[in-house]
């Protein structure tokens, strides 16, 4: 996607701070629960390299309706002098949905649902949880989504991990494969711009 003069859009990508079940790790999808102190800390360390990145400029912030993103998206829009009330919200950015297995451990899935988490280790793109959606079936809701952005101006998206990934794939042309090797990081961006990315971390790193 490009400004309207030519210049590529850039899509800055975080992913939501460290939430109580990220901490135990308990699948989320579309339940929630909320940022741990460490997650809030995670979200002010990127609100601080987003403003290091793109200074005050008016970026909009588009969030997912989750409240875990929903909370990051408040400290990033506090740190950049907005209000809450000029976040959008859109349904499509929402988690992949793990239907059955929301709220419970690995261990939990793997004797609770053996056959079927075997079946998904073996193809996590194709195979959705019981309930749930598949990779697939994300990458469909999320496509919608980026087909219908303004090309003209930057935007600042506070999404999920699974998200993150499948719009990165989108973006960047990535196969499967590569697509669900993108690191789920909580205190990084990606970079999105002209089908390319790249991954800024606190400290200005690059990858």
């Amino acid at each position: 996607m490009r400004h309207a003069k030519g210049k590529p859009i850039v899509i800055y990508l975080v992913r939501h701070g460290q939430t109580v079940w990220n901490r135990a790790d308990r699948r989320q999808g579309q339940r929630d629960s909320p940022l741990t102190l460490r997650g809030i800390d995670q979200a002010r360390a990127v609100g601080n390299l987003l403003n290091d990145l793109v200074g005050q400029a008016p970026l909009p912030i588009i969030s997912s309706p989750l409240g875990r993103a929903w909370q990051t998206a408040a400290i990033i829009a506090e740190m950049r002098g907005l209000e809450t009330s000029d976040i959008i919200h859109d349904d499509r950015l929402a988690e992949v949905c793990y239907g059955q297995w929301e709220g419970l451990t690995v261990a939990q899935i793997r004797e609770t649902h053996p056959e079927m988490w075997a079946r998904r280790q073996a193809d996590r793109w194709s195979i959705a949880p019981p309930g749930g959606e598949s990779h697939a079936m994300l990458q469909q809701r999320a496509a919608t989504w980026l087909t219908e952005q303004d090309k003209t101006r930057d935007i600042i998206v506070v999404g999920h991990g699974a998200l993150n990934r499948v719009l990165v794939g989108l973006m960047a042309d990535l196969d499967p494969e590569q697509t669900l090797a993108l690191p789920e990081d909580q205190e990084s961006i990606f970079r999105l711009s002209d089908g390319f990315y790249d991954i800024v971390s606190a400290g200005g790193e690059t990858s």
